[in-house]
């Protein structure tokens, strides 16, 4: 049986990895416009006989292949994100410059394509030594508006049914061959808060006739600093930002109504769940103590992304035995951001791991949603050896 390194050379394929990753580069396209993206996608994948159905999540494209080896008894997913960000690229000398004004990709979905089409190719070309199937999820809308999910919504987890998922992150703070790999918690929750405080309007000579909504807002917002060091487990983790306050229109009057903006990150279903009521209860304790009104709204967005121990196991040791011990970073905290591959992780085990991408010596100089950023391109290759890996392994596991 070769070995991936094998196939990589004998396929010309990190020569293949770097035209697919700098030709979407130089087409980017919007969350929920991946129209080409996903036409180039499918035109690769027929090209090397794997079966796609495209317009999955309305752009979203679904790849398969199966082991002949023996009977398919598991299903591996494995996740790209193929969306860009609504910026304007400044690596004009860079022959793969972008060519649509205002889009960019600067969060590596390029790379993740590229590297997930590099990982069909492989698995296809030794397709009788292996047994099972590998499902290929070219995800859109990653950066805007959960396309996993609607993914998930589709069906793309099931006829066959996955067993196990794998997803990776390009990262710019790692160098190109090293990996960066946690247990559990990884990303965290978000949730979106709108909270509208409702006064009483008076002439600001006249205050006693009023009821201040922007003082009442104010000791909302105190009252809400303490939400993290007073009532979240020290041993937990939550952040709790308002971003936007707007309210009153002359200097002169006491304003009836004031409107905040906020977000809410949390680490597990626990904290944010208990985080939400609290904010909630705050809100509307403080503003009826001080004759006023006030409401919260939630708008729920991601969950938080926990990988599952069993398959990042599986990760690390690839990754160890691929890329080399000294190459495998055991990251120690979780990221407070958030990652759209959690609607995967919560309906199948699975594991989500950084790649680094960065040339020797210039690690995170630019990061991640940059106008200047950009891979080193041997990253690819590294990505798909370890992918494959994983997919086999995954698929020969009791």
């Amino acid at each position: 049986m070769k070995s991936p390194e094998e196939w990589i050379s004998e396929l010309d394929l990190e020569r293949e990895l770097s035209e697919i990753r700098r030709d979407l580069h130089r087409n980017p396209e919007l969350s929920g416009e991946e129209y080409r993206t996903g036409a180039q996608i499918c035109r690769r994948l027929e090209e090397w006989g794997i079966p796609c159905e495209k317009g999955v999540a309305d752009t979203g494209v679904v790849g398969v292949v199966t082991g002949t080896r023996g009977p398919a008894r598991k299903t591996v997913g494995i996740r790209a994100d193929m969306d860009a960000l609504p910026i304007e690229e400044e690596n004009k000398t860079a022959p793969y410059c972008s060519v649509n004004p205002g889009v960019m990709h600067a969060c590596g979905h390029d790379a993740h394509t590229a590297i997930l089409l590099g990982t069909a190719r492989i698995l296809k070309a030794m397709e009788n030594e292996w047994a099972g199937r590998v499902k290929f999820f070219f995800q859109p809308a990653e950066e805007t508006t959960g396309g996993a999910a609607r993914m998930i919504e589709a069906g793309c987890l099931e006829d066959p049914h996955v067993d196990f998922v794998l997803g990776l992150h390009v990262d710019p703070g790692c160098s190109a061959g090293q990996v960066g790999i946690r247990y559990g918690k990884m990303y965290a929750a978000s949730d979106m808060l709108t909270v509208r405080v409702y006064g009483r309007s008076a002439h600001g000579a006249h205050p006693d006739e009023g009821v201040d909504a922007i003082v009442v807002s104010a000791n909302i917002l105190n009252t809400l600093q303490t939400l993290v060091s007073r009532n979240i487990c020290p041993t937990g983790a939550a952040v709790c930002t308002f971003g936007t306050i707007h309210g009153g229109s002359v200097r002169n009057q006491i304003a009836d109504r004031v409107e905040m903006q906020g977000i809410l990150r949390t680490l597990d279903h626990e904290t944010r769940r208990f985080a939400r009521d609290k904010i909630r209860a705050v809100c509307e304790q403080v503003a009826d103590a001080m004759g006023a009104r006030a409401e919260l709204i939630v708008e729920e967005s991601y969950g938080p992304l926990i990988n599952n121990d069993q398959v990042t196991d599986v990760v690390l040791r690839n990754a160890r035995t691929v890329l080399g011990v000294e190459n495998v970073i055991l990251e120690q905290a979780p990221d407070m951001g958030t990652e759209d591959f959690s609607y995967f992780a919560a309906a199948r085990p699975s594991c989500f791991f950084h790649l680094g991408c960065a040339a020797p010596g210039d690690k995170k100089t630019v990061d991640l949603h940059n106008s200047r950023f950009d891979i080193d391109e041997r990253c690819l290759a590294a990505g798909v050896k370890l992918q494959v890996r994983n997919a086999l392994t995954l698929l020969g596991m009791e």
